[in-house]
């Protein structure tokens, strides 16, 4: 089988990180033949192709997708990167087209219908973007119930300029309507949006989580791997990813600051704060002592953070169904987070770790201090969290039904 994989980046955030897993347990446990089309890339991969060729193709393109989203009209018209798309697709002649992200500046919708007639289209949705005006989360607003952009949603990332709510959603639902779309959640909380959704909810609708390899994510020495980091001192350690956590609207970077003043007030010891990423905190605390790795990229690198860490925390104010607490629980690390998007299907509150009404940030330090002074509950959340991760986001069962969805939907199409 070929499969056309088809997102804004190759292999950097949360959704090019879900699709290059499901590519390879596809290619691992099915011997599919894979291609990948990227707006951005960042390897010579022979089996990538990038949507912009050249610096001038580059900036037009840019240039355009600036100036259309300032005055609403998101993500129309990428006639380079529309050439490229197509000229893969007549050239690879996939079985399956599978989809990401589209939204980013590089992808017109305009586009699923004329790729509907070379194959099928299988869409894993990794926000709301696919039932919102042109918002990637709408922060419980239910506009979209009624097909109906949210309110102020324009100003939410990824932003327009202005208002024009009514025609991106119009759209949207009219290219839909053309277009042979079968629509994958990994998350069961935007499986049951696509299903109330106008736009969607007459497509076929799966869910189907993303995978991750347990094998490769699995529990380090956790004295080594707090040596490798320079962690000499016999402190706790809390960590979080802090990539962009202070930029984006979604990464709970205000949250993360509230929960943290809260922790420092009733800590009676030092703690190890150890900041996964590039970003740095804007304050300095009385017991939580900030360790900084920058950006990390390597699994084996992320693994020795994972295993140094007695617990892994994600105060997030808007997510699906991120990868970080499917790592960290792999990695056998209990996880606290608020319950939003899909957080509360990776962590098993009690039993791998707590799961927070969002904003509690009482609960949230309460949370913390409860797993930091218990070590027998640690060991036992810890255990715990491993097993979940096997059990519900293994890489076998996931490529099965991966598969299976492929091979159905082919055989439809032909």
């Amino acid at each position: 089988m070929k499969v056309l994989f088809i997102n804004r980046y190759e292999n950097s955030g949360g959704a090019a990180i879900a699709g290059q897993r499901i590519g390879a347990a596809l290619q691992k446990y099915y011997h599919t033949q894979n291609h990948f089309i990227a707006g951005t890339h960042h390897t010579n991969a022979a089996n990538v192709t990038v949507t912009r060729k050249g610096p001038v193709i580059n900036f037009i393109e840019r240039g355009w997708n600036v100036a259309s989203n300032l005055v609403g009209l998101q993500y129309l018209w990428f006639p380079f990167s529309s050439a490229v798309i197509m000229d893969t697709v007549k050239r690879f002649k996939p079985d399956v087209i599978s989809l990401h992200n589209i939204h980013g500046g590089y992808f017109d919708a305009a586009l699923l219908p004329k790729l509907s007639q070379y194959a099928p289209i299988v869409w894993t949705l990794h926000d709301m973007w696919a039932i919102t005006a042109n918002a990637a989360h709408t922060f419980g607003d239910t506009s979209w119930k009624s097909g109906l952009p949210a309110k102020g949603e324009y100003k939410h990332s990824p932003n327009t300029g202005i208002d024009t709510g009514n025609f991106l959603i119009r759209r949207k639902q009219r290219i839909y309507a053309e277009s042979e779309l079968y629509i994958v959640s990994p998350a069961e909380w935007l499986y049951n949006m696509t299903k109330e959704s106008p736009l969607t909810k007459n497509k076929p609708l799966y869910h189907i989580p993303n995978p991750i390899d347990t094998d490769q994510y699995q529990p380090q020495d956790k004295q080594a791997a707090r040596a490798a980091l320079g962690l000499t001192e016999n402190f706790p350690v809390i960590s979080f990813v802090s990539e962009r956590l202070f930029a984006s609207e979604f990464k709970g970077g205000k949250e993360l600051l509230q929960v943290l003043a809260l922790l420092d007030e009733q800590l009676d010891r030092d703690v190890y704060l150890l900041m996964i990423g590039k970003d740095r905190l804007p304050v300095e605390y009385r017991h939580l002592k900030g360790v900084y790795t920058g950006y990390v990229s390597g699994v084996d690198r992320m693994m020795q953070c994972y295993s140094a860490s007695d617990l892994f925390i994600y105060p997030t104010k808007a997510d699906t169904l991120p990868n970080v607490l499917i790592e960290a629980g792999s990695c056998a690390t209990p996880c606290i987070t608020f319950d939003v998007g899909g957080c509360a299907e990776i962590v098993a509150d009690g039993q791998s770790g707590y799961v927070i009404p969002p904003g509690d940030y009482r609960h949230f330090a309460a949370a913390v201090l409860d797993l930091l002074a218990d070590g027998e509950k640690r060991a036992r959340f810890s255990a715990q969290a491993r097993t979940y991760i096997i059990n519900h986001f293994g890489m076998e069962t996931i490529a099965a039904q991966y598969y299976q969805l492929f091979s159905a939907v082919a055989r439809h199409h032909k």
